[in-house]
């Protein structure tokens, strides 16, 4: 049975003995000093900016899940069945950034945290990694995503002095708690790897750095659209509707197209950009045929024409729902 305690008041604070039966955390990279009350303006969780550095998420600190959480603690209370948040000696947070969060909307002053230091061979960066990525189990809790560890791996792998193999690259994921199957294991370990090699040979873009480097050679007239050969065909449909938008801009009177491509070794970049090239003309080929279209229907033909909608609101709509067009 979940063992809660409720608050006895709304800007109540649990104690650290409320917790008395729950035993210190052990953990492979890092040893627990103990726990304390802390006074959570004392707590180091963002950067000089001020941001939130929640490195142990790919996308950062869920704020649905800090909503969850608080509401969780004010309707249920605190869960002593699950170990508090974590931070260092230096009260650095390492995990509990959703709760610290959640907490802090609440009003309250003081939360209880477990205090950690690095084990005998490990540093903060490996604590980090282990709690970060294998603390998450406190109900509603967001467990850590495949990005979440692949995103850890690769910061890993960079700081090794050699290349670890793929075995050792498994060996670490499964050192950290996880849910994940053994075959998901070597898939994340497979790609951090594909990516580490692709990036030590390979100078690698994303869509920002393009327009960045390629931008300081025109004037900002032009319109620089990149096109990621390397991802999906989404990615391309997505540069098809950014062209139109240009077309459609008066500020820009010149439009240059750049292709570019991620996380490919340097042996398959040819291979991917002339797949991507068959792609982009496929595209090409598609919006030629609208445009035929578009010359015999004139003015009435419509590249985007929603003329029903599904009937979705049960025992209400029945039949397809026309859509009223206004002039």
């Amino acid at each position: 049975m979940t063992n809660f305690r409720k608050l006895p008041t709304a800007s109540s604070c649990p104690d650290v003995d409320w917790f008395k039966d729950l035993p210190l955390p052990t953990g492979r990279t890092f040893v627990c000093t103990g726990r304390e009350k802390i006074k959570l303006d004392q707590i180091e969780r963002t950067n000089a900016e001020g941001q939130v550095v929640n490195i142990a998420r790919e996308l950062g600190t869920n704020k649905e899940n800090v909503q969850d959480l608080a509401n969780n603690i004010k309707i249920n209370g605190v869960l002593l069945d699950a170990q508090p948040p974590f931070v260092g000696t230096n009260y650095q947070l390492f995990d509990g950034y959703t709760r610290t969060e959640g907490i802090l909307g609440m009003g309250l002053e003081y939360w209880v945290y477990n205090v950690v230091k690095p084990g005998e061979g490990y540093t903060w960066s490996d604590v980090w990694d282990e709690i970060g990525l294998g603390a998450n189990n406190h109900p509603p809790s967001k467990s850590s995503t495949r990005g979440d560890f692949t995103k850890a791996l690769a910061r890993w792998v960079t700081i090794q002095e050699q290349e670890p193999t793929q075995g050792q690259c498994v060996d670490w994921i499964n050192n950290i708690p996880h849910s994940f199957s053994q075959e998901i294991v070597t898939n994340i370990a497979q790609k951090v790897l594909k990516t580490q090699r692709a990036s030590s040979t390979v100078e690698s873009f994303d869509s920002k750095q393009v327009v960045a480097r390629v931008g300081k050679n025109y004037t900002n007239r032009t319109e620089v659209i990149p096109f990621n050969l390397s991802g999906n065909s989404t990615y391309l449909k997505r540069s098809a509707f950014d062209v139109l938008e240009s077309i459609a801009n008066p500020k820009k009177s010149e439009r240059v197209g750049v292709g570019f491509v991620k996380d490919i070794p340097a042996e398959e970049i040819n291979v991917v950009r002339e797949n991507g090239l068959k792609s982009i003309e496929e595209i090409n080929n598609l919006f030629e045929a609208a445009f035929q279209v578009r010359m015999k229907k004139g003015s009435a033909f419509k590249l985007l024409d929603i003329k029903y909608m599904m009937p979705q609101v049960i025992d209400v709509e029945t039949s397809l729902i026309p859509v009223e067009k206004t002039e």
